[in-house]
Parts: C-alpha cells; sequence; structure tokens
C-alpha cells in the first residue's frame, strides 16, 4: 500500500520514526509528504533524507495558508529547481475553497497565478503535481493544469461534480480516496465510477478518522480502510485493489519499483556464484 498524501512534518506527529516503522510493518511500502510552504518544504526534505525509499517528498504552497505573495512563490519555485533530485511531486497547491481566502477575489486571482508557475514546474522538471481543488474549484485546477500540459496529476481527496470528474479522468489524470469511502456516499459514488487504474489512496494526516479509528492518531497503515472499502464497492479482492493503488501511485510519482525479497535472494545468489 501507498499512503499518497500525508503531512507528517505536523508537529502533530512527535515520533516520526515510530510512525514509519510501524506503517512499514503493517504493509505500507511507500508515503508521500507534500510541503505546504517553504518551512514545511525544508522540513518535507529532510523526512526524505531520514527515511530513504520510504518517504517520498513535493514541494509546495498550499492554497488555503492566511498569507501568500509572489516571493513565496518563487522560493518555492527555487527549492523545486534545486532539490529537483529529492522530490517527487510540486505540490500541495491548488485553488482556495474554505476560509476567507476563497471570498477574496485578490487572493483567488494570486491562487491561479500560483497555480500556473505550479504546473508550469510541473512541466519543465518533469513531475507530478498534488492538487488541491475541493468542489466546483476542480474545474479551475483542471483547466490550469490540462493548459499548461502536465502530464501527471492527482486531484487530492477529491470531491466534484460528475462532469468535472469525467473530465479529470479522460485528461488522463488519478483521483483519490481517503478511509472516509468506508462510510460517506459522496466518495463511496467516486470509488463506484472512477476506474480502479485511476486511483490512489492516502490519509490526508494528521486528519483525524474517528469514525474508523477512534482516538488514533492518523497513520499511513490506515490507507488499508480505504483499499478494503474500494475493494468491496468493486467487488474486487483487497489484495488485487491494494496492488493496483500502489501501481498507480508508482507511475504518478515516478517511483521506483521496490525490490521483494525473493528478488533480493535471487540477485545475491546469483552474485555469489
Amino acid at each position: 500500500m501507498i499512503d499518497t498524501h500525508i503531512h507528517l512534518d505536523s508537529a502533530r506527529y512527535t515520533d516520526r520514526a515510530a510512525v514509519c516503522k510501524g506503517s512499514a510493518r503493517r504493509g505500507v511500502e511507500a508515503i508521500v509528504v507534500p510541503g505546504i510552504n517553504q518551512n514545511s518544504n525544508l522540513a518535507v526534505l529532510k523526512l526524505v533524507s531520514d527515511f530513504p525509499g520510504l518517504v517520498y517528498g513535493a514541494a509546495g504552497l498550499h492554497p488555503e495558508l492566511p498569507s501568500i505573495d509572489r516571493s513565496d512563490i518563487e522560493t518555492m519555485a527555487d527549492t523545486l529547481r534545486r532539490h529537483r533530485a529529492s522530490i517527487c511531486a510540486v505540490g500541495e497547491v491548488g485553488i482556495p475553497y474554505y476560509g476567507p481566502s476563497a471570498a477574496n477575489a485578490q487572493r483567488q486571482a494570486l491562487a491561479r497565478e500560483l497555480l500556473e508557475r505550479a504546473a508550469s514546474l510541473a512541466c519543465e522538471l518533469d513531475l507530478a503535481i498534488i492538487l488541491h481543488a475541493p468542489h466546483e474549484t476542480a474545474a479551475v485546477a483542471l483547466q490550469i493544469v490540462r493548459g499548461a500540459g502536465v502530464r501527471r496529476a492527482v486531484f487530492h481527496w477529491h470531491k466534484s461534480d460528475r462532469a468535472t470528474t469525467r473530465a479529470i479522468l479522460d485528461a488522463g489524470f488519478f483521483v483519490s480516496l481517503t478511509p472516509e469511502v468506508v462510510w460517506r456516499e459522496r466518495d463511496r459514488e467516486l470509488a463506484r465510477f472512477a476506474p480502479l487504474e485511476q486511483m490512489v489512496v492516502e490519509t490526508d494526516g494528521p486528519h483525524p478518522y474517528e469514525r474508523v479509528f477512534p482516538s488514533l492518531q492518523t497513520e499511513p497503515w490506515m490507507v488499508s480502510e480505504a483499499v478494503a472499502a474500494i475493494a468491496a464497492i468493486k467487488r474486487l479482492g483487497r489484495e488485487a485493489v491494494a496492488i493496483a493503488t500502489s501501481a498507480n501511485a508508482r507511475k504518478l510519482f515516478a517511483l521506483e519499483r521496490p525490490i521483494c525479497k525473493k528478488e533480493r535472494h535471487d540477485g545475491e545468489s546469483n552474485s555469489s556464484g
């Protein structure tokens, strides 16, 4: 399994090593951590260094931040270029929908400028882009990334109307589901509608899932519940869905394929004679 979106750099995670090791023991093979501002981006890069082969990082500028200016956009661009070898995506970026930023016309215009720049960087650096574009903002984000020629994109924790979702899928992009697919009908409908080949799973931690994991800190292994729900909805085996969504994530983020124990053993045998 792969958790394609968790804010592991959040201060709420006080023992990241335990989170990573525990999730790996429970079958998580990769964790994608998006950045939300410059401090976050640098913290994400540190996590990539600390947990090589397990944690993969993205650098971005979250559209819902209380304040953003053009210098922040330039700093993000510089970080992406300087650390391209350690980054698998541009993100989290997108269009504000929640809070006061959504109602501010100037801020909306700056968010579009930011997303246009982020999309251009994704093309320039051959990176995926992680999109925060809930509800009607999904159509705006789709227009921008498609117009820029972005090749790999995921609409994280996707929620929009069916026509926009169809357009996203027709463009060849991915949509992501969280453990809310266990109970929320909107998410369950997306699981029915979207083809498995364009679906990935995420936790968006530290966002909590009290309905499924009461009183528990959100950790990457919890995507297992999203996998199980998708499998039940699509009447497929749980392992088949885990394999498919992981393969989709590797394609989306251009992650290397892990070496299984048998391959490692065979390679050691061959090298020894």
